[in-house]
């Protein structure tokens, strides 16, 4: 079923009208008052905005805002603290070819969250939307403008309040399982007219012509009305989208996006002002966006069966209310303490301006001092209230999740300890680790997921394809990458639980090293067949990360030790057909079996040493920076020869004599080079020559196991 433009334009009149009046009925009023609550801004309706309190106390203590910045400061520090922001792999492991592709995939979006996208700004404003509003809400599309040069994906928050979809939406999926979405968009009349132009060409992945319309029907689609939430979000300014009557290229006109699922079928079109008026023709939107919906909305709260999730900032507005409360009337407490109130009798002449100023030194004119003024005493109740306040910063930082000093100030017995101290931030860490995690599925992972989906479609850039060694192999091998992208991969952000704090994540990997050296010593891979990736993963996934794969390589393959071991299986196996002594030749392929596994033990092994070894000298240096100089003289002295190629200062494979060859059977090696009978088992060691002559006993001098290191 096709949709015409009179279907088109009723539907999206009968949508927004629904859609409206669920948002204004039950979600614009909390979020404007969570808004004003981080804004340091009294709610509305409060009666600290009453000219009765006008001469009292009407301070905000600005704990949302405080609780917003350490979050985000959280997030900033376990989101950014490393070069890689995102892992991409396969959803099949063993799929080689997607592999292969999120290989070349990964760099790729690395370089355009770095360069072309502020993936900063996007992720900390998205994670402060999601705590303010309760929701985050953004749209993904691949922007190209031959004009300007831009050919890159692009990632725009939308405020919640410009943005509908269908009350009765499901809360885990609101975007899919909403029957339409309408994204209202601000645009300038100048850039209409460029779309309506016959040459119009679209900068954000749609359609690529716009109905036309002259500048009377263009100023009748203009709103005159405020939007009351973007006036709150403008903060007392003036509304940056309220328009003059005038008509103008800069003048702001209200365009909204509309996707309408009809027959299974989702279409999209643009419509115009209050009216509807259909600025294109209805699409289907699978030839617009082929990787789907492009928006996302995520929360930084669950709550189950909530299309719009409250926020922290709203959790905790009772208690901001009653430190408000508590912080005012101790102001005012303080005040009368210290100025006094004063009862004058009526028609007495006593000098009231002197009395109320209440300036040292002054002199107050009055009849009689005993009968004329009375001073009223105000009993000074700051202790108590003091002690209320800090009892209140405590179940505020439990709620949100931040850990502040008044807590440390407050726990002076745990104080004193440094076993005090993790357990006074270790329920603030677990509730901050569980918001970035919630905020990680539900907004980062969709959004960087829809990101590679437009890379897979759009990206055509040479130099951007061939950023990581397998993409350029794989492009000077005459390989089809259109083809490879075909594979499914998935993001992973590399956040996990226990990852806001910088010392926990650095002890959390320590932990797991260590643990891996323990499981994977005394060849327990050969004694038992351990699978090693099973027990990494196993690992790294009880300390709080996805898997611990992307820490270590399989690199069987590459070895050449066992691509030897395994083709001399393989002609032990040949042998064994050609009806050779079965007990002799079973023998042997147990022992090369055993053989290949010790050497993959050893590996592991040897890998886990290494970058245990790797973050103990870190360690070091970080927290003595002055042991650097001091290391890299002694290894100069000891010949340490830094280079950019092979390292000098470990032995290098050499290539067999030319000529020589290897006996399958005898595994002994014959040919030029070799003598006859000699010690030719490539596992032991050659003998080393010994010199000749009359002085040989002084050249010998004492055997050494290895080439001693001094010099003379």
């Amino acid at each position: 079923m096709s949709l015409t433009r009179e279907q088109a334009s009723q539907m999206a009149r009968d949508a927004y009208a629904e859609s409206k009046n669920y948002f204004d009925a039950s979600i614009r009023a909390k979020i404007e008052a969570d808004m004003r609550q981080f804004q340091g801004l009294h709610p509305t309706g409060s009666k600290y905005i009453n000219d009765a309190y006008r001469g009292r106390s009407r301070l905000f203590r600005p704990k949302p805002r405080a609780m917003v910045r350490k979050n985000e400061a959280i997030a900033a520090e376990a989101l950014f603290s490393t070069s890689d922001v995102v892992t991409v792999r396969p959803f099949d492991d063993a799929d080689d070819v997607a592999k292969l592709a999120g290989d070349i995939i990964q760099p790729i979006l690395q370089h355009r969250l770095q360069n072309t996208v502020p993936w900063f700004l996007l992720s900390i404003g998205a994670y402060q939307d999601a705590q303010v509003t309760g929701v985050v809400i953004s749209h993904q599309y691949w922007r190209v403008d031959a004009k300007k040069g831009i050919d890159t994906p692009v990632c725009k928050l939308v405020p919640v309040e410009n943005f509908r979809i269908a009350p009765g939406a499901e809360w885990d999926d609101p975007i899919a399982t909403s029957p339409y979405l309408i994204h209202e968009i601000p645009m300038f009349i100048g850039r209409i007219k460029q779309r309506m132009a016959k040459d119009g060409e679209s900068t954000d992945g749609q359609s690529k012509k716009w109905i036309r319309y002259d500048d009377a029907q263009l100023k009748a689609a203009m709103t005159s009305a405020s939007d009351s939430t973007r006036l709150v979000r403008e903060g007392g300014r003036m509304d940056s989208k309220e328009q003059p009557s005038a008509v103008h290229d800069f003048t702001t006109v209200w365009v909204r996006r509309v996707i309408m699922e009809v027959d299974g079928e989702d279409y999209e079109f643009y419509t115009l002002g209050e009216d509807q008026k259909l600025l294109s023709e209805p699409r289907l939107l699978s030839e617009i966006c082929p990787y789907g919906r492009p928006y996302v909305m995520g929360m930084a709260a669950l709550e189950a069966h909530k299309t719009y999730s409250d926020g922290p900032v709203h959790m905790i507005r009772d208690l901001t209310a009653e430190a408000n409360e508590i912080a005012n009337q101790r102001i005012d407490n303080v005040k009368f303490a210290m100025n006094k109130r004063y009862f004058v009798a009526r028609a007495r002449q006593v000098d009231l301006r002197s009395l109320t100023r209440n300036v040292p030194s002054s002199v107050t004119m009055m009849q009689d001092v005993e009968k004329d003024v009375k001073i009223v005493e105000t009993q000074d109740v700051t202790a108590s209230s003091y002690t209320e306040q800090e009892r209140l910063n405590i179940e505020m930082d439990d709620l949100s999740g931040t850990f502040s000093g008044s807590s440390v100030q407050n726990n002076r017995k745990l104080n004193e300890t440094v076993g005090g101290m993790n357990i006074l931030t270790s329920n603030a860490n677990q509730v901050a680790g569980y918001q970035l995690r919630t905020f990680t599925e539900t907004w980062i992972e969709p959004v960087l997921n829809q990101m590679v989906e437009m890379i897979k479609i759009y990206e055509t850039d040479p130099s951007i394809l061939r950023l990581s060694p397998e993409g350029r192999a794989y492009l000077d091998a005459g390989g089809d990458i259109e083809q490879l992208f075909n594979n499914s991969v998935r993001v992973k952000v590399n956040v996990g639980m226990g990852a806001t704090n910088p010392q926990d994540q650095v002890s959390n990997f320590m932990s797991g090293i260590s643990a891996l050296r323990a499981a994977l010593a005394d060849d327990v891979l050969t004694k038992y067949g351990l699978d090693a990736q099973e027990v990494i993963k196993e690992v790294f996934g009880k300390l709080g990360y996805s898997n611990g794969a992307r820490f270590f390589h399989n690199e069987d393959e590459q070895d050449p030790r066992i691509a030897q071991m395994q083709e001399q299986m393989q002609q032990l196996q040949s042998a064994l057909d050609a009806k050779h002594p079965p007990e002799l030749l079973n023998a042997m392929v147990d022992k090369l079996v055993a053989e290949t596994l010790a050497v993959k033990s050893k590996d592991v092994d040897q890998r886990v040493s290494a970058v245990y070894s790797a973050i103990q000298a870190g360690q070091v240096i970080a927290a003595v920076p002055d042991v650097a100089p001091v290391a890299d003289s002694v290894l100069q002295s000891a010949g340490f020869q830094p280079g950019n190629g092979p390292d000098p200062n470990l032995p290098q494979l050499t290539e067999p004599a030319e000529g020589s060859t290897v006996d399958s059977v005898t595994n002994r090696r014959t040919g030029v080079g070799f003598e006859q009978g000699g010690n030719t088992n490539p596992a032991e060691p050659m003998p080393v020559p010994q010199p000749q002559g009359p002085d040989a006993g002084m050249q010998a001098g004492i055997e050494t196991p290895r080439v001693d290191g001094v010099q003379e």
